[in-house]
């Protein structure tokens, strides 16, 4: 099957992101007043799409194969600026413009059947030829936009095609393909790190507030925070742990740990700040995440452990206990964990707990469970799917995962983790995407491939896990 679009040969290479960065740049200023043309050169001889978001929203999407490489990029963005299919752009959003090129890669015809069974989403386009051979296409951001699986993702390029089902794409030519994507502020790019464990410290030490608060989530497209969500103090541990561990953010984990320390005293006191949770077991386990960041509670977690004599009943926050207090943990709350390995053989904390107990025998028993969790071949290769949420890899579950296999020595082991972590850099939120980020994203890591909700644990345990 021909492909109906010039796609790309090879990654593009660093002078051509700039060049293409700088000729949608001189595009953005143009459209507000109108003034000042600058066409784009330097580009690549392939088909660009190109979408424009204003706060988070995508307000039109287009590409363009006519013309040169330059005109092409032009156009697209012209198309995309006259797009009335979502809305349009109103006078007081032009200064807020996002704009993310796209051009094909790696573009293969793909059965319905093998779509159903290999299709990657938020990392796979999908379409399909018509019957008079026009190509009907939804990029790769489609998934992240909507957070859609691959099936979701086959039913809304079956509607695009204004086909009664996706049943009916078996009827027609369908192909995947991947996308090289480029995206560009007016403000341009305002984070720039070594590599992916700096831009994430970078990211990690903007939510810490100068009183110790721990800013809990961010929306990824529109930049809109969330100051206070479930389990806030526990997820808080995470973003302080892993600024600890990197280094250099001395400050912000001290304000931190100590922000935490009095949160907890006051919540123990019966003065429970905002956040703080109301069951007894993510009680257990917020105190436990804090140990490890540093905060000095574990007298606080000892009398809990005492006085709550059924922590094990919730194995996934018992764990997480014993690996806090390692051989100081109640022998009982241990052994509920390792009971519940025959249930659930998946336990990252449990593994991390027989590290911090010594426990070889355990860590042995329960590390297949982990490494055989971390997937070998597409879809999303290196992601972990978690028995407890089917579907799409999340992103803190790979990297727990990780964080669990990391010290191991075992060949299977490392193998696994090298896959993770590849998976992970792969997802962090640069000037190459994923997907159309608000700037102040820049360094984080999403809650999954087709989720843009930047929270700090989910970043924290990224950030653990590639050291």
């Amino acid at each position: 099957m021909k492909i109906p679009w010039r796609t790309l040969g090879a990654h593009l290479s660093d002078r051509q992101r700039q060049s293409i960065a700088a000729g949608l740049r001189g595009l953005l200023f143009w459209q507000r007043d109108l003034l000042t043309w600058l066409a784009p050169t330097g580009v690549p001889d392939a088909t660009p799409f190109v979408a424009l978001y204003a706060h988070g929203r995508l307000r039109g999407c287009f590409g363009s194969d006519e013309g040169a490489p330059g005109e092409r990029l032009a156009r697209a963005f012209l198309r995309a600026l006259t797009d009335i299919r979502f809305g349009g752009i109103a006078s007081a959003e032009r200064a807020s413009l996002v704009a993310e090129v796209s051009y094909v890669s790696n573009a293969r015809a793909r059965t319905f059947d093998r779509l159903m069974t290999d299709l990657e989403p938020g990392t796979h386009g999908v379409g399909m030829l018509s019957d008079k051979g026009a190509p009907v296409v939804l990029l790769p951001s489609v998934a992240r936009d909507g957070g859609l699986t691959g099936a979701q993702l086959l039913e809304a390029l079956a509607r695009k095609a204004r086909l009664a089902d996706a049943q009916q794409l078996r009827r027609h030519e369908t192909f995947v393909f991947e996308t090289e994507v480029v995206v560009c502020r007016m403000g341009g790019p305002r984070v720039r790190a070594r590599d992916a464990r700096e831009r994430a410290a970078k990211w990690l030490s903007q939510l810490v507030s100068a009183e110790g608060e721990v800013l809990f989530a961010v929306d990824g497209r529109t930049g809109l925070s969330q100051k206070v969500g479930p389990m806030h103090h526990g997820r808080s541990a995470v973003v302080l742990q892993a600024l600890a561990r990197h280094g250099g953010y001395s400050r912000e984990v001290a304000r931190g740990r100590r922000r935490l320390e009095r949160d907890i005293r006051e919540a123990v006191a019966g003065r429970p700040p905002p956040g703080w949770p109301t069951d007894p077991f993510r009680v257990a386990g917020t105190l436990a995440l804090a140990i490890r960041a540093g905060a000095k509670v574990e007298a606080e977690l000892a009398q809990l452990a005492r006085e709550k004599g059924d922590l094990g009943r919730v194995p996934w926050h018992a764990a997480q206990v014993v690996a806090a207090l390692g051989g100081n943990a109640p022998a009982s709350l241990w052994q509920s964990c390792l009971t519940s390995l025959e249930r659930e053989p998946w336990a990252p904390w449990t593994v991390l707990a027989a590290r911090a107990r010594g426990d070889g025998p355990v860590i042995e028993r329960a590390e297949p469970a982990l490494i055989e969790s971390i997937r070998k071949s597409a879809p999303h290769i290196g992601g972990v799917v978690a028995h407890m949420a089917p579907g799409v890899p999340e992103i803190a579950i790979t990297a727990l995962t990780v964080e669990a296999l990391a010290a191991s020595p075992d060949r299977a082991a490392r193998a696994a983790v090298a896959r993770a972590r590849a998976f992970l850099r792969r997802w962090q939120i640069t000037e190459r995407g994923p997907g159309c980020a608000a700037v102040t994203a820049f360094g984080a890591f999403p809650a999954s491939p087709v989720s843009m909700l930047l929270r700090g644990d989910m970043t924290g345990h990224a950030l653990a896990a590639l050291w």
